[in-house]
């Protein structure tokens, strides 16, 4: 009882107050926008990993000097009925190391290639000692049969390098190379990969590419695809509405509350240092998708009430009466819901929770209250008549 009487009162006061609210609603939105431009759209591979579980807290000591997760790896295959022991390939294997090796955020010292420096043939010298040299020479590329025969008999020798730089059947080679963890730029390295591919895709040979950087990599070329389907997503929102509701306020409305949450959402993220993971997208749809129904339910009992009332004041305050507690219960069941990905042991889960939460949250003051308290202030229309009887009645009969 108590609950439900802070409610009323607290219903009281805003429609008491609507213009107070309403610009308290949009000066919030305005500190918001202020912070957009500042949201970084990224991958943390950090922000993946569960930061204080042991096996991690160990990953992260030794990553720098063994190497982690985020390894590129290409595979270079020669043409059927060859395998990679002709100066061809070689060149080919030692042009993508050297690529790999330019590749931003790339761990000079943690590139392994047959062809690369670091990998190498160890042997005893007449005077007892170790000596090694490099597999491969790129200051003489040419090689003579017998070289090549040579150079096939030292990686066989060699377990380090035959099954794993160099494949059993010698008919493909491995380069693999380590990016250095933190802020890096997935887009860029994935561009400068595929450039690395394009240039020793040739004569027959087949080239392949994987690991996370490549995965991340994909994900960053879809985010064009993401925004357009973004924007298609919004262009059938307002047909859809336009059908249903063939009134202004029940198509400019409920649109104008799905920009106000995203507003609020995104600027929230950027207030907070936090990065917009593009793996997280189906999020922000699934947010603007529950604000638009919320949108949709007020304005539709709104035009209800004015057919019955004749007044636009009294109709937005009957649509807000009849849809306050269920609604923001709902909303906050949302918050809640979304929310409860804080208790994931990754820090994207935490960021995620806290941000998504707080976007489905603000639907209360962006749409919830925003709509009803707009529609006090809107002139009122003219017509009373209710236009989404029709619509309504045909979606009822399926």
């Amino acid at each position: 009882a108590r609950i439900t009487a802070a409610l009323q009162r607290g219903e009281g006061w805003i429609f008491a107050h609507p213009g107070a609210v309403l610009i308290g609603i949009f000066a919030m939105t305005c500190a918001f926008a202020t912070q957009v431009p500042s949201l970084k759209i990224l991958t943390d591979f950090n922000d993946l990993l569960p930061q204080q579980h042991p096996y991690i807290q160990t990953y992260n000591r030794i990553k720098e000097n063994f190497g982690g997760a985020n390894q590129v790896v290409m595979a270079i295959e020669a043409p059927e009925g060859q395998d990679i022991f002709n100066d061809t390939t070689l060149a080919l294997v030692h042009e993508a190391t050297q690529g790999i090796d330019t590749l931003p955020s790339i761990n000079h010292n943690l590139i392994a290639s047959l062809t690369h420096r670091t990998v190498r043939k160890v042997f005893v010298r007449e005077d007892g000692g170790f000596g090694s040299q490099p597999y491969y020479d790129a200051q003489n590329p040419t090689h003579t049969p017998e070289q090549l025969s040579q150079l096939r008999k030292d990686v066989m020798a060699n377990p380090q390098v035959y099954g794993l730089m160099v494949s059993p059947d010698l008919r493909a080679a491995l380069i693999k190379g380590q990016l250095n963890e933190g802020a890096i730029d997935y887009a860029a390295t994935f561009a400068e990969l595929q450039k690395v591919r394009a240039a020793v895709t040739r004569d027959g040979h087949q080239v392949y590419i994987t690991g996370n950087p490549v995965l991340t990599g994909y994900v960053y070329t879809y985010l064009n695809q993401i925004v357009g389907i973004l924007f298609w997503t919004l262009a059938l929102l307002a047909t859809l509405l336009i059908v249903y509701f063939r009134r202004l306020y029940g198509i400019a409305l409920p649109l104008l509350g799905i920009a106000l949450s995203s507003i609020w959402g995104l600027g929230f993220m950027a207030w907070l240092g936090f990065n917009l993971e593009p793996l997280s997208m189906p999020i922000p749809f699934l947010i603007a998708a529950r604000a638009m129904s919320h949108g949709v339910q007020l304005v539709a009992r709104y035009y209800e009430e004015l057919a019955v009332t004749h007044n636009g004041k009294k109709a937005a305050r009957n649509a807000l009466d009849a849809l306050f507690r269920p609604g923001s219960l709902a909303i906050i069941v949302d918050a809640v819901g979304i929310a409860v990905l804080m208790l994931g042991a990754a820090p994207f889960n935490w960021k995620l929770g806290v941000s998504a939460g707080f976007w489905a949250f603000s639907v209360i003051f962006t749409v919830h209250f925003m709509i009803p308290l707009a529609l006090t202030l809107l002139p009122q229309p003219k017509d009373m008549e209710n236009k989404n009887q029709g619509v309504r009645s045909a979606l009822g009969s399926f």
